[in-house]
C-alpha cells in the first residue's frame, strides 16, 4: 500500500520532468540564436560578372564596382561571425494562364542574434540591367525567367538580379501567391493588428480599414499588404504594414491552440502559400523570432531615386520608371547587409 502511495507520486513527477525536459530541449533546438548557429546558412547566389553594368544609364561604374565588391565581401564575413542572412522576398499575382508578375520586392537582412531585421522594399518600376535585354522594368526579370524555364525559373531571374542590384549574395527566398495567402489567413479564424492609421484601399470601393485594433480576414489582410496609393508614405508606409502582417501572423502560430497544429500547418503553408528554400525547423524558428521582436527592431528603407519616363526595350514603348539613386544605394547597401 505505502509502495502504491509513492507510485502515486512518483508517477506526476516523472511526467512533470519529461515535460521539463521536453521543453528544454524544443527551447534550445527552436530558439532563433542556437538553431540558425547550427545550420549551414546556404548560399543561393552572389553578384555575377554581369553587375560589373551600371544599374542605370548614368556614369557610374566605379562606384558600382566598389558597391559589389566591398559590400559582398563584409557582408560575407560578418554572416560567418553572427550567422546573420538576406533573404528575397516575393509576392506574385498570377491570372488564369498569365505569366507571374512580381508585385512585391523586399530584402531583409536577418540577424538572430541582435534580433534586428532591416527590411528594403524594391519598387516594381526600379531600372535594371537584365542581361540580354537591357535597362527595363525590375518585376520583368520574373516574367522573362518563367518564360524560359517555369515559375522556380522566374525565381532564380529577380535573385540574380537583386544580388547583382546591391551586390550581396541571397541566402534564402520566399514567395508567396496573393490568392494562397488569403485562403491561409481564413484557415487560421484571421488575424488581429492594431493600425495607428485608417487604411483607404482604393482598388476596393474606397473601403476603409481600421484605425485601432483590427480582426482581419484573407480578404483584408490581402488589401492591407497590397495598398500603396492611399499612404502619406506610399511604397514605405506598405512596407511597414507588410512587417505588421508577417508578426501578427507569427503571434497567431505561435498561440497554444495553433502551436500543437505547426508542423502540419508549416507543410501547409509551404505547400499551398508560400514556395522557399527555408526547412520547416527555420521557419519554426523564424515565427518565433517575429512574435517577439520589437517594432525598434525592424528598420524599414526602400530604394532611393526619381520618377522618370523611358523606352523600355522589352515592350517598345515609353514606360514610368523609378530610377535609383546609385551613389545613395552603396551606401544603403553597405550599411544594411553588413
Amino acid at each position: 500500500m505505502k509502495w502504491f502511495r509513492n507510485w502515486k507520486f512518483t508517477v506526476p513527477l516523472i511526467l512533470f520532468c519529461g515535460i521539463l525536459i521536453f521543453g528544454f530541449f524544443i527551447y534550445h533546438k527552436y530558439l532563433p540564436t542556437n538553431h540558425f548557429e547550427q545550420i549551414d546558412i546556404p548560399v543561393l547566389v552572389k553578384p555575377s560578372a554581369a553587375s560589373d553594368q551600371p544599374i542605370s544609364p548614368s556614369d557610374v561604374q566605379d562606384d558600382l564596382n566598389l558597391l559589389h565588391n566591398k559590400a559582398l565581401t563584409e557582408q560575407e564575413d560578418q554572416s560567418q561571425i553572427n550567422h546573420s542572412f538576406n533573404v528575397l522576398i516575393l509576392g506574385t499575382d498570377a491570372r488564369d494562364d498569365e505569366l507571374s508578375r512580381t508585385d512585391v520586392i523586399m530584402v531583409a537582412h536577418v540577424d538572430p542574434e541582435k534580433k534586428q531585421v532591416n527590411l528594403i522594399s524594391v519598387p516594381r518600376d526600379t531600372r535594371v540591367m537584365i542581361p540580354g535585354v537591357g535597362y527595363t522594368k525590375v518585376n520583368h526579370a520574373h516574367i522573362l525567367g518563367e518564360s524560359k524555364g517555369g515559375n522556380h525559373a522566374g525565381t532564380e531571374s529577380v535573385m540574380q538580379i537583386i544580388s547583382d542590384f546591391f551586390g550581396i549574395s541571397i541566402n534564402y527566398y520566399v514567395k508567396t501567391d496573393f490568392e494562397g495567402f488569403e485562403r491561409f489567413i481564413n484557415q487560421i479564424d484571421g488575424i488581429d493588428v492594431d493600425l495607428d492609421e485608417a487604411i483607404h484601399v482604393t482598388y476596393s470601393d474606397n473601403r476603409v480599414i481600421g484605425p485601432g485594433p483590427q480582426h482581419l480576414d484573407g480578404e483584408s489582410a490581402l488589401m492591407l499588404v497590397r495598398e500603396r496609393k492611399s499612404l502619406p508614405d506610399g511604397d514605405f508606409g506598405r512596407q511597414k504594414n507588410q512587417a505588421l502582417m508577417l508578426k501578427a501572423l507569427a503571434k497567431k502560430l505561435l498561440q497554444w491552440d495553433y502551436i500543437k497544429q505547426l508542423p502540419s500547418l508549416i507543410s501547409q503553408i509551404k505547400e499551398d502559400v508560400i514556395d522557399t528554400n527555408f526547412k520547416d525547423d527555420d521557419l519554426i524558428s523564424l515565427a518565433w523570432m517575429m512574435a517577439d521582436i520589437r517594432s525598434d527592431q525592424i528598420e524599414y528603407s526602400s530604394i532611393p531615386g526619381h520618377s522618370d519616363r523611358l523606352m523600355d526595350p522589352l515592350l517598345r514603348m515609353e514606360l514610368y520608371y523609378w530610377i535609383p539613386d546609385l551613389a545613395e544605394v552603396k551606401l544603403l547597401s553597405e550599411r544594411l547587409f553588413k
